[in-house]
């Protein structure tokens, strides 16, 4: 005799399985100064201009930032501080060079001393992502939930130091008019110290190690502390340098952002931002319902019996 199994139980499992089913892991990368973007906003000198990649089923548009805003009561930005409210960047792109870069609209002014003006911005090394006076950064934004598992620079310049976030709030964030030091809703992922090595120049790429899965991503030269924001990534006596330090230790970072690699629907920390459903697949509902009818057929077949 066979044992009577309950057909609600029965199909609750079965269609338990289906995102299961749904979920395998797809692996991508972009080479974003290679790869030819599907669109782009904005002209390529503008502020606020982005590039939009697509690649195995994965979209990626990438902007630039950087804290050019008033400083508190001030109206115009202040060096190296943290409390210059943040604001579009100009995402910049040539042919020749090997990566991603950024120019931030404070560039301007004829000596370090032109007040809230990045007087070197725009030259080399600063057409890069650096925190030479103001602190620039990349944002990733997916159309889906990703595991960033990798990051590749092609070019850098005098030091390395570079961190990640990311965003686990709900929605899409918000990042202007904001500080670094009042970022809502972001994960520090990681400060990663000085991973190029000794020789300025050369392409490098850094795994990041996480389990976390987000939209959104912040990749930004130097270092970052929670809740006080970006400092230079450089430490003294076991402490970070602040980006307004003076001491010889600290060292400018310049990075030029060539290519990112991660993971879909595989495992991880969940993250916010996401933008997937949650429903599954149709290719997991056709399998789930397939299996569902079988074990009916089954059923039948053993009544009759």
């Amino acid at each position: 005799m066979f044992p009577r199994i309950s057909l609600t139980i029965t199909a609750a499992a079965v269609l338990a399985l289906a995102p299961a089913v749904g979920q395998a892991a797809t692996n991508w990368s972009f080479n974003l100064q290679t790869d030819a973007p599907t669109s782009t906003t904005g002209s390529s000198s503008s502020y606020g201009n982005s590039r939009t990649y697509t690649a195995s089923g994965v979209t990626v548009g990438v902007s630039a930032y950087s804290n050019t805003g008033n400083n508190g009561s001030s109206t115009t930005s202040v060096d190296n501080s943290n409390a210059n409210q943040l604001e579009t960047a100009n995402l910049a792109y040539n042919g020749s060079w090997q990566g991603l870069g950024a120019f931030n609209q404070d560039a301007g002014g004829s000596t370090s001393t032109t007040a809230g003006k990045d007087w070197q911005e725009g030259q080399s090394p600063e057409h890069s992502f650096d925190n030479n006076e103001r602190a620039d950064s990349a944002l990733l934004s997916f159309g889906t939930s990703v595991n960033l598992t990798s990051i590749t620079f092609g070019w850098w310049n005098n030091d390395s130091d570079f961190y990640v976030l990311a965003y686990s709030g709900s929605g899409t964030p918000t990042l202007t008019g904001l500080t670094y030091a009042t970022l809502a809703g972001w994960t520090l992922v990681g400060n990663y110290s000085n991973p190029g090595g000794s020789t300025a120049g050369g392409e490098f790429t850094t795994t990041l190690g996480t389990t976390i899965t987000s939209s959104y991503w912040l990749i930004g030269a130097g270092g970052f502390t929670t809740g006080v924001g970006a400092h230079s990534g450089d430490t003294s006596s076991g402490s970070y340098l602040p980006l307004d330090s003076t001491s010889t230790k600290k060292r400018f970072d310049y990075l030029k952002l060539t290519g990112v690699e991660g993971v879909t629907n595989g495992s991880g920390t969940g993250g916010g931002g996401g933008s997937g459903s949650g429903v599954p697949e149709p290719g997991s509902l056709a399998l789930a319902g397939a299996a569902f009818a079988g074990m009916m057929g089954l059923r039948r077949r053993k009544a009759v019996a």
